[in-house]
């Protein structure tokens, strides 16, 4: 990984820490949120993208990928919002971590790499890190709720780095662009239910993960996953969990219980262990050994 590299990917997890706090703090919903910060970053984008004609000249096919790009992340950002104003900051990130074990299956499924003993392994962490994390298996209680809307938002969240790298023969700023705008139009939809009546640190909150999560950590994010393999950006965005779960503790004030603490040790250490046999396995099988 180059220097450069390494800084986006700081940038990026630092500011998606920050997200689910914010999203737990202003009082704005789901479908709120989404537009502003989907407007922001859309608008952004568009302003400094040097390739603008190169997006008005993209194929039909192309423009397919990028409306297939924009669904999968509509999906997960809408499961997501929802997951952390059902329950808490710290269960949506919990929940959310759990999108290495889905890139581990993905990968088996589309044949990307082998599902071996260690990945039995790793996905048998996570579920266990999952059951553990909820008091009670009932969609009734708030935090089961938020976990599996969480582990949803994962899913869609898994398919985006293999995605992007598919049809990296686009450059990052049209993926990235094409992401968001596509989102923005499927979040248009539920303008009606979205809330404005919002205080002033409400919006400031909203500008913050417009223009810096958003805007800003996607941009980056972007970049890195298009440079790097899948299974190594998993293993780096596991980096922002700590440090979400950190600041929910301190700003939030959100108790960081024995079974939230291990819950999460077991996913990411799940989720790592399985991304690690992978990565090594694909090292191997591009060495020619078995």
């Amino acid at each position: 990984m180059t220097s450069k590299t390494f800084g986006e990917a700081a940038i990026a997890l630092v500011l998606f820490a920050c997200i689910p706090v914010v999203i737990r703090y202003v009082s704005a919903n789901p479908f709120t949120i989404g537009i502003v910060r989907l407007a922001i970053a859309t608008t952004g984008i568009g302003l400094v993208m040097r390739d603008r004609a190169a997006l008005r000249a993209l194929p039909r096919a192309d423009i397919g990928r990028l409306v297939i790009i924009g669904i999968a992340f509509a999906a997960h950002w809408l499961a997501y919002f929802f997951a952390i104003k059902a329950s808490s900051a710290s269960i949506g990130t919990i929940g959310i971590s759990t999108f290495g074990i889905h890139l581990l299956i993905l990968g088996a499924i589309f044949g990307r790499s082998r599902f071996g003993v260690v990945d039995v392994f790793a996905v048998a962490l996570a579920i266990a890190g999952a059951t553990l994390t909820v008091p009670e298996l009932s969609l009734e209680n708030d935090s089961t709720l938020g976990l599996l809307l969480a582990i949803l938002a994962g899913f869609f969240y898994a398919t985006l780095p293999i995605l992007h790298q598919r049809w990296s023969h686009m450059s990052s700023s049209i993926r990235a662009f094409g992401q968001f705008a596509v989102a923005l139009v499927l979040f248009l939809v539920t303008l009606p239910m979205a809330r404005w009546d919002l205080r002033p640190i409400d919006w400031a909150g909203l500008a913050f993960l417009g223009i810096g999560s958003t805007f800003v950590g996607h941009g980056l994010w972007v970049a890195v996953t298009t440079r790097l393999k899948p299974s190594t950006t998993s293993i780096i965005y596991y980096g922002n969990v700590p440090i979400a779960i950190a600041l929910s503790v301190t700003i939030l004030g959100e108790p960081l219980t024995p079974r939230i603490a291990g819950g999460a040790a077991l996913i990411v250490g799940g989720s790592v262990v399985g991304l690690v046999a992978q990565a090594r396995a694909a090292r191997r099988i591009a060495r020619g050994e078995n």
